[in-house]
């Protein structure tokens, strides 16, 4: 089989990071919509309800789709580009073997439903288990249809084809939109549109695999290399783990908080997933392709391409990060309040325990940016032992201070333990793997810390601009918001520019460059 050459050989990792930072954004505003109209569409049964649900599958996504799964394979495919037909081979068996086993956990999962719903929620609380459990047996089919999505997106990103992965999403998201404005207020046909969406995120993809000539179909379900990549799933399935049962915790512990207090946590959480998504895990995703390469091809680059990757995605996070933190308030009613210019609005209480638990998980955007990076330097290497003992060790504090200060401060406290673990994780990780690479770690600090008081100052200027709007309906939480905002990247661009750091040269020059599909 022929394949037209991939053009990622003339690609800079700062350009495919541009790239799929361009389609994330599109994909998370969009997901915006989706969640705000979850949020104003539905009473807080349905949404505290469906969020549970919606855990259920996620508990496998990362291991057989987005984290695990994608981050073993691209190494691997990359290697046995130069030989096309293996690595055609390779994402063949791949495809048999996701198929199998997402065809049976599907039928598991819709059997053992309220025995799954069960043990998220433990005793009676303020959630509906009966609704949970409907709701997961119609939602969870959706890992089926986003594995199938993250073996393409794999594929793809290992070519350095970054534009259809990144925007993939977005499918997903239009149809969860179109189902719910159908039939709002209606809980299983939402559930029902979610899996509907997971299927056109793949779907979307298949044209551009075709055209390049990369989609290998159905093959025998084995390949020697097959092993390599189940060896590297092996960390992420462990960490996996951990962050599920981190996450029962988490589901646990809100269940004995007041009704709301689900969907709280799922919003502070997309906001968090927002800001990682565009300014840390694309970036990351475009390094990791690269690094994938440099460990084989020119080792002696390695060490450079990570430090200019950890820069790239502090300088890029920690504003975002800051002015999530400065500016939840009115970015929570922005976002979920809007029908209040039609007479709906979202109720009070669900508004204040989101903007409870989202600005304190602002704090968490820089350490949990950074962590994408450095974790898969390991990966690449093929050492897996540091980042599964770290993660396991953080995920473990971080489930220990769920259950102090969750019942003490409600979702701020939850908020509040991910900061803290997140923090002391990254300072073990960002002096381990910048040690072990041969990189000037006082160097890497000391920029570290330059962009952390440029962070400051934006937080500062944010907090002070918004604080001169009293607004008195949602037109005037946009303008607390917009000058806020405004405010606070202005801060910190001046206070860049006064502590001269390069990434700001940088950056502005990625971004003035056309990308490429």
């Amino acid at each position: 089989m022929t394949r037209e050459p991939a053009s990622g050989d003339t690609r800079s990792a700062g350009r495919g990071a541009v790239v799929l930072m361009v389609g994330t954004l599109a994909s998370r505003l969009t997901g915006l919509l989706r969640n705000s109209l979850l949020n104003q569409l539905f009473d807080a049964r349905v949404t505290d309800a469906f969020t549970v649900a919606w855990r259920v599958p996620n508990l496998f996504r990362e291991l057989l789709a987005e984290g695990a799964l994608s981050n073993s394979f691209v190494p691997v495919y990359a290697r046995l580009r130069a030989s096309g037909e293996e690595a055609h081979r390779l994402a063949g068996a791949l495809l048999s073997v996701l198929l199998l086993v997402n065809g049976v956990l599907v039928l598991a999962a819709t059997l053992a439903a309220p025995w799954i719903v069960q043990l998220l929620l433990g005793e009676a609380g303020s959630v509906d288990a009966d609704l949970a459990v409907r709701l997961t047996r119609a939602v969870f089919p959706f890992l089926f249809a986003v594995s199938l999505s993250a073996w393409a997106m794999g594929i793809l990103q290992a070519e350095e084809r970054f534009f259809a992965p990144a925007w993939a999403p977005v499918a997903f998201n239009v149809v969860a939109v179109v189902g719910m404005v159908t039939l709002p207020g209606a809980a299983v046909p939402l559930a029902v549109a979610f899996a509907l969406g997971g299927l056109a995120q793949f779907l979307v993809q298949i044209p551009t695999l075709s055209r390049a000539g990369l989609w290998p179909g159905v093959r025998v379900p084995w390949h020697p290399e097959l092993a390599a990549v189940l060896l590297l799933m092996l960390p992420f399935a462990v960490t996996t783990s951990g962050r599920q049962v981190v996450n029962v915790v988490a589901t646990r512990v809100l269940d004995a908080l007041p009704v709301g207090s689900q969907t709280a946590w799922f919003n502070a959480d997309l906001f968090l997933s927002l800001a990682l998504g565009l300014f840390a895990v694309s970036p990351a995703l475009a390094w990791y392709a690269r690094l994938s390469r440099l460990a084989q091809e020119d080792p002696e680059a390695f060490g450079g391409t990570l430090l200019d990757g950890v820069r790239f995605i502090a300088f890029l996070s920690a504003p975002a990060g800051a002015l999530l933190a400065a500016l939840a308030e009115p970015a929570t009613r922005v976002v979920f309040d809007w029908t209040s210019l039609l007479g709906r609005g979202l109720d009070a209480e669900r508004i204040a325990l989101t903007v409870a638990a989202s600005g304190p998980i602002g704090w968490a955007v820089v350490p949990l940016g950074l962590q994408q990076l450095l974790s898969r330097a390991w990966y690449v290497r093929g050492r897996v032992r540091v980042p599964i003992i770290v993660a396991v060790g953080f995920l473990t504090v971080q489930g220990a201070a769920f259950l102090v200060l969750g019942p003490r401060l409600g979702v701020a406290g939850l908020a509040w333990g991910a900061v803290a673990a997140a923090w002391l994780q990254l300072a073990v990780m960002f002096t381990w793997t910048l040690r072990r690479e041969g990189v000037g770690l006082a160097g890497a600090v000391g920029h570290l810390a330059r962009v952390l008081l440029a962070t400051l100052v934006g937080w500062l200027a944010a907090s002070w601009g918004a604080s001169w709007i009293v607004p008195a309906d949602w037109w005037g939480w946009s303008l607390r918001l917009v000058v806020g905002g405004a405010l606070g990247v202005a801060g910190y661009v001046a206070a860049a520019v006064a502590l001269r750091l390069p990434e700001l040269a940088s950056v502005a020059r990625r971004f003035t460059r056309r990308g490429e599909d």
